[in-house]
């Protein structure tokens, strides 16, 4: 049987303590999903409650000529309307980037089941670490 001295036995613990703390660290990343791939996820689902916590206070929301700015609330509600009138098919994101400040932006391809095709585009602003809607238009 093999004795260790309490030294040996503290340095074995740091060193098992650092390896783990290294591989959770490293696995952060992977385990979170991309918010623009999130989003987009629930997009392509027609998922109106998960997509709407992403929105911030107030949203400018486009739905076809519909143009104006709403409360998260009221924002949700349309989307929803939005969303049984032209039931999902497809979401294809064609372009995303981010800014100089920040915020991030996507422009898709949405195609709901009726084969109605909308230009689809998002912008992100961060806001205390978090990303928030702030601009949905499917036109």
């Amino acid at each position: 049987m093999v004795k260790y001295d309490k030294h040996s036995i503290m340095k074995i613990l740091l060193n098992l303590t650092l390896t783990l703390f290294l591989a959770v660290a490293n696995a952060q990343p992977d385990a979170k999903t991309d918010i623009i791939e999130e989003i987009s996820n629930h997009i392509k689902a027609g998922q109106v409650k998960e997509l709407s916590a992403f929105f911030d206070v107030t949203v400018e929301l486009t739905i076809q000529e519909r143009e104006n700015s709403y409360s998260k609330a009221q924002a949700e509600i349309i989307l929803k309307n939005f969303f049984n009138k032209y039931p999902a098919k497809s979401f294809k994101v064609m372009h995303r980037g981010s800014s100089e400040k920040g915020g991030k932006y996507l422009i898709g391809l949405f195609v709901s089941e009726n084969d109605t095709d909308f230009r689809t585009s998002i912008v992100l602003l961060e806001k205390n670490g978090q990303y928030y809607i702030q601009q949905l238009r499917f036109e």
